[in-house]
């Protein structure tokens, strides 16, 4: 007997269950008319050379002018650039936005080169360390400080602009793992213990691998990487070429590695990831803590990769949410965040239609958060119903916020926060959801399954997301010493980083090995990490409003409006966060084991 799900198309999900683009472009043909309306490069190095190049040193204005000329651009680029990607990610399979995106990078390219000769000029001007302390370049001063720390990386004008133009074919490498992940892999149907067929994709897995039914999770795993394993080759192929060109523009750069070029412009200290993964080592003995309690409650002799996803409460009924019911459960409990905040995530939700939140053929898997200085933010979801999605939402619309406030808060060239800053708030709209849930609902079946997805997002976002950094390391390392990867080689290491994450209550089937391969945070390197801290930070953070609820929404506002304004290590530590201390990680596994704990009571 067969129940196999259909997908809709993309013209046949309703309206109202997709995002408002309309404040960037109301189609394509309005998009195209944006797009020819751009300066040619000839006209952008006319302007440049008449009134800038050369002469950025014989007054502050003439440097402001210089920065609002480029910015005037930059964020036409972007208003292009973002609404091509967003209607490439509604379906990745639509050629029209396929090829805006592709059109749009090389426009970005070609027209982003022009202003190469500004930050080797800039740091060429003797008194730019006094302009900077009064206006006009007073606002200025932030990202300034930051190019004279970076001058030792700062190359020649010519190679600057050469760098800038290799910077499209460079992004080929996460565009075809896009690809492949999204629109060229085709999975088997999987088949449940009643002989039910289910359909596997994307977008299905974690839906699928959240089930009761061990069976299915097992044939779906099965489908899922015997597909994958098939591109072993292609994917290592492409995975080397991002990290070896990574690895290559960072020595290029004069940084030791590719690591420290990453980390180096949010000015975080190698010491810090290296610390995250050596204090998760050091605590794994609570992970392999909870697989014993998950091998016991489930009731099976050995936890398998797919069954690390299933809820550790059985609840009598399957707790599914309407969209309204989940939506309306994210509002109630980020009302610790106050009136005013509550309001905007509401008609954000309500009546902007931030989300887009339908499944349809070709769509891009998971999540995000996006959008640009002049539009709203945007949200991308595919919305099924489980406990998993309504916390996918309020980690979404954390985002989101964070986003809302720092462009009504900054400048455009202090709005764009760094990613290590952009989980933070995130990861507490998740946390006041797990909290509001097991106050005002505590002893429901609810409230127990909550008690499981904390254990498992804490297991999802720190200790998961710091193993895949730890294979980044690793696999950093081989192109640093200018070694080649090889499918047994990368195998190896994400074998052996699970087997000691996952530890002996565990079992580790050969498909464990192609886990890596589909990871799209690969190709934004050394990201994941940031997962981690993030949540740590937020957990911090939630505690802070038990005991001083005013003062922890001063300290979380003070985060929401300083965009890029600061370093990310002191916006946080502004917040009460100093990751320059050992306390953020070291609580947050006082939380896991606590946790823990609360459900090896509560659970058993």
């Amino acid at each position: 007997m067969s129940n196999t799900q259909s997908i809709k198309k993309r013209n046949e999900i309703p309206t109202e269950e997709t995002w408002d683009l309309s404040d960037l472009f109301l189609n394509f043909q309005d998009w195209e008319k944006k797009f020819a309306a751009l300066p040619e490069e000839k006209n952008v190095e006319e302007i440049i050379h008449k009134n800038f190049k050369n002469k950025l040193s014989q007054s502050p204005q003439i440097l402001l002018e210089c920065f609002q000329y480029r910015e005037k651009l930059s964020r036409t680029l972007e208003n292009l650039f973002v609404y091509a990607s967003l209607r490439s990610t509604e379906d990745t399979a639509n050629n029209i936005a396929t090829e805006a995106v592709g059109k749009i990078e090389n426009k970005m390219a070609s027209l982003t080169s022009k202003f190469a000769f500004m930050n080797p000029e800039i740091l060429a001007i003797p008194n730019l360390e006094d302009w900077i302390q009064k206006n006009p370049l007073k606002t200025y001063k932030f990202n300034l400080s930051e190019l004279i720390r970076s001058k030792k990386h700062i190359l020649t004008e010519k190679e600057e602009a050469l760098l800038a133009r290799i910077s499209v074919p460079l992004k080929t490498f996460d565009e075809i793992h896009g690809k492949w992940n999204n629109a060229d892999l085709k999975f088997l149907p999987a088949i449940d213990s009643q002989g039910h067929s289910h359909l596997v994709s994307n977008s299905r897995l974690s839906l699928n691998l959240q089930s009761k039914d061990r069976t299915l999770r097992k044939n779906t795993a099965d489908s899922y990487y015997t597909e994958i394993a098939k591109w072993r080759n292609t994917i290592t192929s492409n995975y080397y070429g991002n990290m070896i060109s990574g690895s290559s523009i960072a020595k290029i750069r004069n940084f030791s590695g590719y690591l420290e070029g990453e980390l180096f412009d949010d000015n975080i200290p190698i010491e810090l990831y290296d610390g995250l993964i050596s204090e998760v080592k050091k605590n794994i003995h609570l992970l392999h803590r909870s697989m014993k309690l998950r091998k016991k409650l489930l009731k099976i002799d050995s936890v398998f990769p797919y069954d690390r996803s299933v809820s550790l409460y059985e609840s009598k009924k399957e707790t599914t949410f309407t969209w309204e019911e989940g939506r309306d459960l994210v509002l109630k409990a980020i009302s610790p965040l106050g009136e005013e905040y509550v309001e905007i995530a509401s008609k954000g939700l309500k009546e902007q239609r931030w989300i887009d939140r339908a499944e349809n053929e070709g769509k891009r898997s998971g999540a995000f958060s996006w959008g640009t200085f002049d539009s709203r933010p945007y949200m991308l979801q595919t919305w099924n119903g489980t406990l998993g999605d309504v916390y996918t939402l309020a980690h979404e619309l954390g985002h989101s916020m964070h986003t809302y406030y720092s462009n009504k808060n900054q400048p455009y060239h202090n709005a764009h926060y760094t990613i290590f800053v952009a989980e933070v708030a995130s990861t507490l709209n998740e946390a006041f959801l797990s909290k509001y849930i097991m106050t005002h609902m505590k002893g429901t079946d609810l409230a127990k399954s909550v008690l499981s997805e904390n254990v498992e997002n804490f297991e999802g976002t720190v200790l998961r997301q710091t193993l895949f950094a730890a294979f980044e390391r690793e696999a950093a390392k081989i192109v640093d010493q200018d070694e080649t990867f090889t499918p047994e080689k990368l195998e190896n290491i994400y074998y052996d980083l699970n087997k000691i994450w996952y530890g002996e209550a565990s079992s580790y089937p050969e498909f464990v090995k192609y886990e890596w391969m589909r990871i799209p945070h690969f190709y934004s390197a050394f990201y994941v990490y940031k997962y981690a801290t993030s949540y740590c930070a937020s957990l911090a953070l939630a505690e802070a409003f038990s005991s001083n609820e005013k003062k922890a929404q001063e300290q979380v506002f003070k985060l929401l409006k300083a965009g890029g304004s600061k370093s990310p290590l002191d916006i946080l530590k502004d917040a009460g966060i100093d990751f320059l201390t050992p306390h953020p990680v070291a609580n947050a596994f006082e939380n896991y084991k606590k946790n823990i704990q609360m459900a090896e009571e509560e659970l058993s």
